[in-house]
């Protein structure tokens, strides 16, 4: 029997998660991100070229993909582990692959959006992400 306020616990999360990540979400679009962190870089780099800028401003997005994929890894690891305090390697392949497929589906459904664009190099830094969130976690649980 499932337990309702464990699924929402552990389950919740990673499902909120991939609906705030999700290619229909216009948050992340390139246009939006850039008005609010192109002002804070001329804020914190005033000096700076409009190429430097620019260039930061793909460096951010590129390590927010990073992130936001390591992140759900960790989510559904933890979803998979539930309470338990051990973690199971297939727990960890279960992790891996949604994250991978929902990457290579979120990139996919880009292709198709007018203000996105899908990319497989995109699909490559959100895959190094989540490889290195669940590297971590498996290092982790090997040092307990």
């Amino acid at each position: 029997m499932i337990n309702l306020r464990n699924a929402s616990i552990y389950w919740l999360p990673p499902v909120a998660w991939m609906i705030f990540i999700s290619p229909v979400n216009d948050l992340l679009t390139s246009q939006s991100t850039s008005s609010l962190i192109m002002p804070l870089i001329t804020w914190l780099l005033p000096g700076a070229s409009q190429h430097t800028s620019e260039t930061l401003h793909i460096l951010l997005r590129k390590t927010g993909h990073f992130l936001e994929y390591a992140f759900l890894a960790f989510l559904l690891m933890r979803g998979f582990r539930g309470s338990k305090k051990t973690v199971q390697f297939t727990w960890i392949l279960y992790a891996g692959l949604i994250s991978l497929g929902y990457s290579a589906m979120d990139e996919y459904i880009q292709t198709f959006i007018p203000a996105r664009t899908g990319s497989f190099y995109d699909w490559l830094i959100d895959s190094s992400g989540i490889a290195c969130s669940l590297a971590i976690l498996s290092w982790k649980n090997k040092s307990d």
